[in-house]
């Protein structure tokens, strides 16, 4: 029985859809792989934007109590106790300071006197907005101007020698100037 010739219509129609498939395919990878560069939200990133401090929504909070609970004042053993500790790749003094916090505990006496010696600095870094939150353990941005902290006031609160602050509204915030984390906040000083 002898094997008909193949059709040379057939082979040239093939070749076409096979060559016209790939095209499409590399189209689909090339938009699949670009398009999350070119949109303002990729995909993964929530609505009010990665940092939920700058988010619109203001319901977070205990109620009746006006403050929420990155507004409350608290301190850090490990921010206070070590200032020296170097920041290693795992983050794991991030997480000690973190870990490390609890109520501040300041006696009226050492609050006035707290306010007393901000309020005789010359020109202290003050914000009325902060562009990242206030917690025990969250990092402080590099645009956020920060100065040392007064020798007089590591007195008073009995340590972070050679930390940093800045002013946020009547806040005081303490930042440990290696990891540059959140590792005190005073109220109602400023």
């Amino acid at each position: 029985m002898a094997v008909p010739a193949p059709d040379p219509r057939f082979d040239q129609g093939t070749r076409k859809l096979f060559v016209a498939g790939g095209v499409v395919a590399i189209l689909l990878l090339v938009g699949v792989t670009v398009w999350p560069l070119l949109t303002p939200n990729p995909v993964g990133t929530p609505p009010g934007g990665a940092n939920p401090a700058k988010s619109s929504d203001t319901s977070v909070g205990t109620v009746g109590s006006g403050i929420t609970p990155a507004q409350r004042a608290g301190e850090s053993q490990v921010g206070k106790n070590d200032p020296a500790g170097q920041e290693d790749a795992s983050g794991g003094r991030a997480r000690a300071i973190k870990q490390s916090s609890g109520p501040l505990e300041l006696n009226p006496q050492q609050h006035q006197q707290l306010h007393d010696i901000i309020s005789h600095q010359a020109n202290p870094p003050r914000t009325t907005q902060a562009d990242f939150e206030l917690m025990i353990g969250v990092s402080v941005p590099r645009q956020a101007e920060l100065q040392d902290l007064p020798p007089e006031i590591a007195q008073v609160m009995n340590g972070y020698w050679g930390d940093q602050y800045l002013l946020v509204q009547d806040k005081m915030v303490i930042v440990d100037q290696h990891s540059r984390r959140i590792v005190a906040i005073v109220p109602n000083v400023a």
